[in-house]
């Protein structure tokens, strides 16, 4: 990894070819989609965070611009590149500005998830009722094109998905959120690799959301739990970004205890997160949350940031 991310500080045409590389296998590799797209936006988060927002740029509209290009030609179409670019790029490009000015983890997690929150928001107000609208979908694209691929019984899996489904709104924000905050934080590492060992480690291994998320985040917690309509379906969508979140900080938790001492045992978590991701994540986040308020590192020796001061940081990255 530390010569991949040599390579792409090499120059600006590296850099480009880099992204659009994973931009592309994003598109025409569903398989690799995940993957792909967070390394794409990685190489936009490290030139950014490393030379700056003019030079974070460049790479922006150079792999926006050669990633269409490949997507018209293979896929007839450069919208997909383009919508990339919107959801993922900028995005990203911008995240890492606010990482390089602040040099704050925690406060580059709170702008995402009000990213993620105003999307939501800005869907509900779009549409009367997102669910309903999610629903009709499905039902009019996705089980036709299940019934064609000969799937079995569509009925049942319908229904199995009917939860889902319903919550798309919340799960597709909070996806652009993960893979945002993924992508800057594969950046960060890349930087440390680059230019500070082990900088990184220090820095995930301290991060806590804070007062900004906790506080706000028992209101949605209540909100979702106890209030019907428009506002609890809100708050339903909005607590996935929140679970999200809170399954990073739970896992900066679990490096943190672990650190240097039990390694198998964080090997084991990262395994069971494989085979089981929904589940752990909820633990996680729940654990995570904890930690704002009990300050559990503390309890295990590990020091760091105590709670409603998280946004010291290191700056030696």
């Amino acid at each position: 990894m530390q010569q991949f991310a040599a390579f792409i500080m090499r120059g600006r045409i590296q850099a480009m070819l880099a992204a659009a590389l994973f931009g592309v296998l994003s598109l025409v590799l569903p398989i690799l989609q995940p993957l792909a797209t967070v390394v794409s936006g990685a190489v936009v988060a490290l030139v950014t965070l490393r030379l700056g927002a003019r030079e974070g740029m460049f790479v922006v509209l150079g792999v926006a611009l050669g990633v269409a290009a490949v997507a018209s030609l293979i896929l007839g179409n450069p919208m997909p590149a383009l919508l990339l670019g919107l959801v993922l790029w900028i995005p990203v490009w911008g995240i890492a500005l606010l990482l390089r000015s602040s040099v704050s983890l925690a406060l580059s997690f709170q702008v995402a998830a009000l990213l993620g929150g105003l999307i939501i928001v800005a869907v509900y107000l779009l549409l009367p009722d997102p669910a309903a609208w999610w629903r009709e979908k499905w039902d009019t694209l996705m089980i036709p094109a299940m019934q064609q691929a000969g799937m079995g019984d569509t009925e049942q899996l319908r229904q199995a998905l009917a939860p889902v489904v319903s919550r798309m709104t919340g799960v597709l924000a909070t996806a652009q959120a993960v893979t945002l905050l993924s992508s800057l934080m594969v950046g960060r590492w890349w930087q440390a690799l680059l230019y500070n060992p082990g900088g990184f480690g220090r820095e995930f291994r301290d991060l806590r959301l804070g007062s900004m998320v906790a506080y706000p985040g028992l209101a949605v917690l209540g909100l979702a739990f106890f209030v019907s309509g428009v506002m609890g379906g809100i708050a339903r969508d909005v607590l996935l970004i929140l679970i999200a979140l809170y399954m990073f900080q739970g896992l900066a938790l679990a490096h943190a205890v672990a650190a240097g001492r039990h390694v198998a045992w964080l090997m084991a978590l990262y395994t069971l997160m494989a085979i089981a991701l929904p589940f752990v994540a909820v633990a996680l986040a729940g654990v995570g949350f904890a930690d704002h308020w009990l300050n559990i590192r503390a309890r295990f020796g590990t020091g760091g940031t105590p709670p409603g001061n998280e946004s010291g940081d290191r700056r030696d990255i």
